[in-house]
């Protein structure tokens, strides 16, 4: 993959450098291209060929602005290379785990969730930003809520198939999110805007004023013509134009409110048509996908045609807030008028659809994330995710948050209800990242993405963690207290009757207690949970707790090794089947300088 993206980075700066040069001579062509014409209406004025000369001017004036809209596809086009070099090479730092895109996800962290912040779904070195390709409010929002909530098993199998069909389009793709960069607005969020399409306008313009917008300003210009002539004072004019300045006075609240709704986000309508267009001209097959374009169809108009005509009409209301443009244009036109009416009409026929439009492009950018993973992973599995029971079951599984050459493969199987895999370990041995393993791959399973293992099979389950339990000083919360805060939440969802099983990873379980306690503690939650539905992973140093699986077959141990060799721990981080008893902890002190004296 590296060679890939390395090579299709390669291929876009080239093409953008040409694209650069062609820009740079069309620059001068449109300056020669005035200069010529200004020079030569300056030529036929001075001769007194007033009516060549004004011939020229309107001539040489066209043909400036094509040559202007041919230098700004021009520069689109380079913008686009550039921004196609930029993913590829995005890409190819993600494959050595390294993130450069600013959005980590943090504004969707709940602190309450039953697994995210130990499991780092969200922050600078998280799943959020492995999986992200979204580039839109609504799509950095869809991703998280796939990462959040673990979807219905048939949910989860139409996502697989959309990726699935999505994975191979590379070219494609990448075009999508490449149009996406364009507009660095499309990122904003568009509530103000879902707001205003489908909330009813409460003082919707006057049927009076919408006669007066066609009527004053025809009779004004004629008024302006006969005072330009000499025939007529100016208080005419300025009479009119007064009256014209009242007439915006009883709409200038609701224009200036509809401007500050739609400002910010006008300049990514367009981006957002492009975006509307590129994904309806997708042949599709998977399900989801054919959904997802039954959700753009209206009468006669495109949602895309739709977008791109509410663009124009916000960019061409928002002209008014150039006092010039409102003194010399929109007072004379009543400009305002004009739009709002056109706005109006606009989201009578458009604006219950607008949000769903939105969505309906954040769906497929959360999907073209997914896509994407898997084609940087061609090595990752596609999990299998059925409704038979809790089941867990995973091969040559490492964590993807580590480099795919990093990492050392484990595999184990877990199924049946109310069951305990107790993991020990001496410190360092790898027992939390084993954890971390297993549940970050089953969130990705749960959201529709590929894992890193050979095969991954799993049930729906609600995942629970409890690893990163921490005082809190505001709330005088002590790390021992914030844990069984955890722990009573997850006796809690055991006694939901959701009828999804839940599969719990607790890290180091009681580990702010004396052992006596932390024995006694952890063996009765494990007995308790034993008697739900619930089945998990218990980390401990604890190896008595092992001695339970003698007389409780639904207990199972498993444990990380340490040696040492000429006088260095060496660690191999390979599950073992049984309880670790050597431990290392005094080999790690005498290691940082603490003379441990010897043993009695």
């Amino acid at each position: 993959m590296q060679e890939t993206f390395a090579h299709r980075q390669q291929e876009f700066t080239q093409k953008q450098s040409e694209a650069q040069s062609r820009y740079n001579r069309f620059a001068i062509l449109r300056l020669g291209w005035f200069l010529l014409a200004a020079l030569a209406v300056y030529l036929l004025f001075k001769q007194n060929e007033t009516n060549i000369g004004l011939g020229v001017g309107v001539a040489g004036l066209i043909g400036f602005l094509v040559l202007l809209k041919m230098h700004q596809r021009i520069g689109r086009e380079r913008d686009r290379f550039r921004w196609l070099a930029h993913l590829n090479a995005d890409e190819a730092a993600r494959l050595e785990r390294r993130f450069s895109r600013p959005e980590t996800g943090q504004e969707f962290v709940e602190p309450e969730h039953p697994y995210a912040a130990d499991l780092d779904v969200f922050g600078n070195h998280s799943l959020f930003r492995l999986l992200n390709r979204t580039h839109t409010h609504e799509g950095h929002r869809k991703l998280a809520a796939y990462l959040l909530y673990a979807a219905p098993e048939a949910e989860i199998v139409l996502r697989q198939a959309a990726a699935t069909e999505l994975r191979p389009q590379l070219d494609w793709r990448q075009d999508f999110e490449a149009l996406a960069y364009l507009s660095p607005a499309v990122g904003q969020s568009t509530k103000t805007l879902k707001i205003w399409a489908k909330t009813p306008t409460e003082e919707p313009v006057p049927a009076y004023l919408s006669l007066l917008r066609w009527l004053l300003p025809s009779l004004t210009l004629v008024l302006i013509g006969i005072w330009l002539n000499g025939q007529m004072p100016g208080w005419g004019v300025t009479t009119a134009l007064l009256i014209h300045a009242f007439v915006l006075s009883q709409v200038a609240k609701q224009a200036k409110e509809i401007s500050e709704q739609t400002y910010e986000i006008s300049q990514s309508l367009r981006t957002y048509r492009d975006l509307l267009k590129h994904l309806a001209a997708l042949p599709v097959e998977a399900a989801i996908l054919r959904r997802l374009h039954r959700r753009l169809e209206t009468d006669k108009t495109t949602a895309a045609d739709a977008i791109g005509q509410l663009g124009r009409l916000v960019e061409n209301l928002n002209f008014r807030r150039n006092p010039y443009f409102f003194l010399f244009v929109g007072l004379i036109s009543l400009w305002d008028l004009h739009y709002l009416s056109a706005l109006e009409r606009w989201k009578r026929r458009f604006g219950p659809h607008l949000a769903d439009w939105l969505d309906v492009v954040a769906e497929w950018e959360a999907l073209n994330s997914l896509a994407g993973f898997a084609y940087a992973h061609p090595a990752y599995a596609t999990p299998t995710v059925q409704e038979d029971g809790l089941r867990l079951a995973f091969t040559q599984a490492r964590h993807p948050l580590l480099r795919p050459d990093r990492g050392v493969p484990n595999s184990l199987q877990l199924e049946g209800n109310g069951r305990t895999i107790l993991i020990t370990g001496s410190n360092m041995s790898g027992k939390s990242t084993f954890l971390r393993t297993v549940a970050t791959n089953t969130v990705l399973a749960l959201c529709g993405a590929v894992v890193a293992a050979e095969r991954f099979a799993c049930s729906p389950v609600q995942l629970f963690t409890s690893m990163r339990t921490q005082d809190s000083l505001e709330e005088s919360t002590s790390s021992f207290y914030a844990e069984l805060k955890r722990l009573k939440a997850l006796i809690e969802r055991t006694r939901q009757t959701s009828g999804i099983p839940v599969l719990y990873f607790l890290d180091e379980i009681l580990k702010g207690t004396n052992s006596a306690d932390r024995h006694r503690g952890a063996r009765a939650l494990i007995m308790q949970l034993h008697g739900t539905t619930a089945s998990g992973f218990v980390s401990t140093h604890d190896v008595e707790l092992g001695d339970l699986a003698e007389t409780h077959p639904f207990i199972e141990n498993y444990s990380f090794h340490s040696d040492v060799v000429d006088g260095q721990l060496h660690f191999d981080y390979t599950l073992q089947p049984g309880v670790c008893r050597s431990f290392n902890a005094t080999q790690l002190m005498r290691s940082i300088g603490i003379e441990m004296g010897p043993e009695t």
